[in-house]
């Protein structure tokens, strides 16, 4: 009785306990029952998820690998070092040296390379480094021999896919040892023909895969490798050796007939019960596979099971009485649930925005297959008034200067200005057109315009005005910089992705440009048919003058290399600097090595710096800060420990020049020194060795007389040192060229 009228006066009370206890116990239940079903399913799907994200970063890594591969490969093409060494039948030997050094130092660029072969059917030759035992082969006396089979049978490969293999090395008194390498194939298309006028070969090591695995397996249990479609092993390690063939494995079997790029299974490996993971990766035709002990990995399910069910147990129990409680307490704040309601039903309206950007998001990357009607019902939904078969242009906003924008704000506060941004943008356009803002989540922001826009594209000065105005607000009030590109108009929403490649492709024009800069289409200066070569010649005059310590002639030499870059293509730009930073920097770390002291500078971070600017001008004051900070340590080499050698040694000199028998020997013994050594430091500081310093200074001295006096020739050569005139007239034409007198007649014509 009391139960009964306890529960009369207390109705909804009872209703809200009844509720969450059959809730409670129905979740509890239910959930119990199919964990303890299914815990099994569950646990290797979990595996599974977790090992592919692990083969995925491995073939990431061998992806990385073909781009390089690749990248190099075209760059070593496009150098015209190589032209004589790939195309002459017989290229001089100084022009093979200086190949061969040209192609070390991209050797050296990558530290998994393991070599490099160049291959001239013209001269029927192979040119290799490094060059353990020889660096020039004969197609017919070339150690490796596959590689020759290779070029015969280059049909049969990719182009510039890994070929595993394993290549002898080439030592002298070391036979039967071989790397484990992956070989890529660069040549120009033959067409029909079958054989190939030259080829670089780029023979990259294993360790390049096996340390990705290795670094992705650092729990060490099970065994991950790869293979290619015929189930050659093409990454060793302790169970299978480099191309050992796996295809004969019932797992392999089953892996090769299966049609997912992904997937899992159980099967025995080497007779035990493993859960395989594999993952196939299109470019390369290699499978990724890993191999999990089945027993380690489902060892202690069973007893989890049953803990499982007593851990729910006990969590009914707790359900059950915390219901209790909650029932009563939302017995009381009905007024509170219905307000909570209501702040959902606003976050619903707010919501509203983010789903609108990201079906305009959809829109502008082409992801959407929905036919016009499906979009006309969307366009509606979100309050888009787009008309479908209208005109639209796509404009492409930039931040100037992103990554201080965003050191600067935290990602909530760059949302907020990036929207604001929107909004000022759709203020000054509303009156020309219809205009939706897309916030790409990166430094740009997509202008989707429509309207009728031919008329704005062809007098442009309105439009030009508009977003002047957009640039000025954004600065005066959000003091942030705008850079904006243009499309051509196009004739529906079908071709929106069309127009907004469109508008990045303009985009990169704005690294010559500069910030705050308005590009419209037909605006590009690029030639793709003017090609574009390395200035090597000013680039070892750059380097000269470098040495010399002069960094304002030198940025004036690296104006001049580029002035050709703007009506270049953005790849022949960034190859051009890539190229200008390797090598001013390897000339500096050199000049550091032979010195023994530092620039105080970090030229190995220089290049990753310089694809961060992105400007012409940005780029320009990256190289001027390096070159002042080569040039600053240059000048302070003249600074060193041996300024007081070299001053005294040009003393002895300036005094003694007269002295026929003044030489090397003679100065070291003044000086207390052995002359190899002596002649070594005079070297290392004044780049010039000590006879030929002594020449020029009696060479100097002799223009003196011979411009200044009417002293014979004879009579010079004895002043100035030299015991036979005949030997100096050799050495005044060799560092003048012109003798005596016709330096005296040449003087005597100036003054007259």
């Amino acid at each position: 009785m009391i139960l009964k009228a306890w529960t009369r006066t207390n109705r909804l009370y009872a209703n809200i306990f009844l509720s969450l206890t059959i809730c409670i116990i129905v979740t509890m239940v239910s959930l119990s029952f199919i964990l303890y079903m299914n815990f099994e399913k569950i646990t290797l799907s979990n595996i599974y998820s977790s090992e592919k994200n692990s083969l995925s970063q491995s073939s990431y890594s061998a992806k990385a690998m073909m781009d390089s591969a690749t990248n190099y490969a075209l760059q070593m093409y496009s150098d015209p070092q190589f032209d004589k060494l790939l195309h002459y039948a017989k290229p001089k030997e100084s022009d093979i040296t200086y190949s061969l050094m040209r192609l070390n130092s991209y050797l050296n660029m990558n530290y998994f390379f393991y070599s490099i072969y160049m291959y001239s059917n013209n001269s029927q030759t192979f040119y290799m480094l490094p060059d353990s035992a020889a660096s020039i082969y004969k197609r017919n006396a070339f150690f490796d021999t596959e590689a020759v089979k290779l070029l015969d049978n280059f049909k049969k490969y990719k182009r510039l896919a890994p070929i595993p293999r394993q290549i002898p090395v080439e030592v002298s008194g070391v036979n039967g040892k071989f790397a484990n390498v992956y070989t890529f194939l660069f040549y120009d298309l033959p067409g029909s023909s079958d054989k190939l006028d030259n080829v670089i070969m780029l023979n990259i090591s294993e360790r390049w895969m096996k340390d990705t695995i290795k670094s992705l397996n650092k729990d060490g249990e099970g065994d991950t490798f790869i293979v290619d479609r015929q189930g050659n092993v093409v990454t060793g390690t302790e169970r299978h050796a480099f191309m050992s063939n796996l295809s004969g494995e019932s797992y392999m079997k089953n892996i090769a007939v299966s049609d997912e790029d992904t997937g899992y299974l159980v099967n025995p490996v080497d007779g035990v019960k493993s859960l395989i993971i594999y993952s196939k990766h299109e470019p390369s035709d290699w499978i990724f596979v890993r191999v999990l002990p089945y027993d380690h990995i489902m060892g202690n399910i069973d007893a989890m099971k049953h803990n499982v069910l007593l851990i729910c147990f006990i969590i009914l129990i707790i359900g059950l009485t915390v219901s209790m409680y909650l029932s009563k307490s939302l017995y009381k704040p009905i007024e509170g649930i219905l307000s909570n309601l209501n702040v959902l039903a606003k976050e619903k309206r707010d919501n509203q925005f983010k789903l609108k950007q990201n079906y305009l998001s959809r829109l502008v990357h082409n992801l959407g297959d929905e036919k016009t009607q499906d979009i006309q019902e969307r366009l509606r939904e979100y309050a888009i008034e787009f008309s479908p078969n209208s005109e639209f242009i796509v404009m492409l906003m930039s931040i100037d200067g992103y990554e201080e924008f965003s050191n600067k704000y935290n990602y909530k506060d760059r949302s907020l200005l990036k929207y604001a941004i929107m909004n000022i943008t759709t203020e000054c356009l509303s009156t020309m057109g219809i205009c939706e803002c897309v916030d790409m989540e990166d430094r740009t922001i997509t202008v989707i315009f429509n309207g009728n826009l031919k008329p704005l594209l062809e007098d442009q000065d309105q439009l030009d005005k508009a977003i002047r105005n957009i640039q000025d607000a954004v600065r005066n009030h959000l003091q942030l910089s705008l850079s904006v590109a243009v499309s051509e108009a196009g004739d529906s929403l079908a071709v929106i992705y069309d127009l907004y490649e469109e508008a990045q492709q303009l985009m990169e024009r704005k690294f010559f440009e500069g910030y705050q800069s308005v590009i419209y289409s037909g605006q590009q200066d690029t030639d793709p048919s003017q090609s574009f070569m390395y200035p090597l010649q000013q680039e070892k005059s750059l380097i000269e003058v470098i040495k010399l310590g002069k960094a304002d002639e030198a940025m004036e030499i690296i104006r001049d290399m580029s002035m050709a870059l703007p009506n270049q293509s953005s790849l022949a730009s960034n190859m051009f600097f890539n190229q200008l930073a390797y090598s001013i920097c390897t000339t500096a770390i050199s000049l550091e090595k032979s010195s023994g002291s530092t620039f105080n500078y970090d030229f190995h971070s220089f290049i990753p710096q310089l694809h961060k600017q992105e400007t012409f001008k940005d780029v320009m004051r990256r190289f001027s800060e390096l070159v002042e900070a080569i040039c600053a340590g240059m000048k302070e080499r003249k600074s060193s420990k041996h300024d007081h050698l070299i001053a005294n040694i040009d003393d002895i000199i300036q005094q003694s020049y007269s002295d026929q028998d003044l030489s090397l020997f003679k100065i070291a013994e003044t000086v207390d020194m052995s002359p190899a050594y002596l002649g070594r430091i005079f070297k290392k500081m004044t780049m010039k060795s000590v006879p030929d310093y002594l020449n020029e200074f009696r060479l100097e001295k002799a223009k003196e007389l011979l411009s200044g006096t009417s002293l014979s020739i004879d009579e010079i050569s004895q002043k100035t040192g030299y015991n036979n005139s005949t030997y100096f007239y050799k050495v005044f034409k060799k560092y003048n060229g012109i003798t005596p007198n016709e330096y005296r007649l040449n003087i005597n014509s100036h003054e007259d």
